[in-house]
């Protein structure tokens, strides 16, 4: 799915948002487009809109080292007000400079990616302790080992989550996501708007973007599961008009069978916040476990713990048990996620 469809499809996603002051500068274009996209169409409270999210392109190291092309080498101990948005714009953006001062809150999101070239325990622990505050210079959330991590849950709950890692030889990155492929019961859910998006443009014609977009969002708004076989008949008569009708009729009600949302009186929007907010849980008792050593926590203590974090912490204990490259692992982590929980806490119900 495009990014041009992927915003369209958004604005159909309850009321459209008004323009924020938000930016979330993301690595890549899974980020954006499949992470992001998904998750801020699942929490409609928070105020990021897709026009809102910047795609750097390459990973933190190479980003380190812009920063010290235009602060120098000791910038991070400089005392330096560093202008991330400036340094990123006027990479990416020349001709449309952006400014720190522009944004009310700078979220930063990037991969540990120790198999790669340019990887540095020095730089990224220097980032991790520069950027801390969202209000101000930007807040880092570093991915363990990469963004796919956030997939890499095996069932809903995961018991062994807890003492999930990865050896530091698996490498490359490509690996990493061949293993959770493998290994994840989150892809489908991820995947699944795609799907629906690409069946009814390739398979069935629907190349209108507006109306094929349009026409998602009503099936996945489709939460009855005895009433399928109309709702779906309803959407699309206006959309095919020939024998296709009936094929497509029942692949897609055969998709939504398998999800297994509206059998729960869910529509898919519904479901994945559940999913998401789950993912979240088990992402702070993950990195509480990482912290503290301690995984199992109490309902009641989840804010706490969330609150007694140190991004910076879990960095160092990841950088000393992985840093043979031989025998040392990485936790698998997903800390991005924690941004929700950051935003309000109160979203997060799992």
């Amino acid at each position: 799915m495009s990014a041009e469809n992927l915003r369209n499809m958004n604005d159909y996603i309850g009321e459209k948002r008004k323009r924020s002051q938000n930016l979330l500068i993301v690595e890549g274009n899974h980020e954006k487009n499949k992470l992001f996209w998904l998750l801020f169409a699942c929490f409609p409270e928070i105020d990021i809109h897709m026009d809102d999210i910047w795609i750097y392109g390459t990973n933190i190291y190479l980003l380190y080292d812009d920063i010290e092309k235009e602060y120098g080498d000791g910038w991070a101990e400089s005392g330096d007000d560093i202008d991330l948005p400036f340094v990123i714009s006027k990479k990416r953006y020349p001709d449309n400079l952006r400014y720190k001062i522009d944004f009310t809150n700078i979220i930063i999101v990037f991969d540990y990616e120790r198999h790669d070239a340019n990887f540095s325990e020095e730089k990224i622990l220097k980032m991790q302790k520069y950027f801390t505050d969202a209000a101000d210079m930007g807040k880092l959330y570093i991915n363990y080992p990469m963004i796919e991590s956030y997939q890499h849950l095996q069932t809903l709950p995961d018991a062994g989550y807890g003492e999930r890692k990865i050896l530091v030889s698996l490498q490359p990155g490509k690996e990493y996501k061949a293993l959770v492929r493998a290994e994840t019961m989150i892809a489908k859910y991820i995947e699944y708007p795609h799907k629906i998006e690409d069946l009814l443009k390739e398979r069935y014609g629907i190349t209108d973007v507006e109306k094929r977009n349009k026409c998602c969002n009503m099936i996945l708004d489709i939460s009855e599961e005895n009433k399928l076989n109309d709702k779906i008949q309803n959407i699309l008569c206006q959309m095919i008009k020939d024998v296709s009708l009936e094929t497509a009729k029942y692949q897609i009600k055969d998709m939504i069978m398998q999800l297994g949302y509206a059998h729960n009186g869910q529509t898919y929007w519904e479901c994945m916040r559940k999913i998401f907010s789950q993912i979240i849980c088990h992402n702070i008792r993950k990195a509480n476990r990482i912290q503290n050593d301690q995984y199992l926590i109490e309902e009641d203590r989840y804010k706490q713990c969330f609150e007694a974090l140190d991004l910076t912490k879990i960095l160092e204990m990841q950088n000393e048990t992985s840093h043979n490259i031989n025998t040392g692992f990485i936790w698998v982590l997903n800390t991005c996620v924690f941004f929700v929980a950051e935003y309000n806490f109160a979203l997060v119900k799992e």
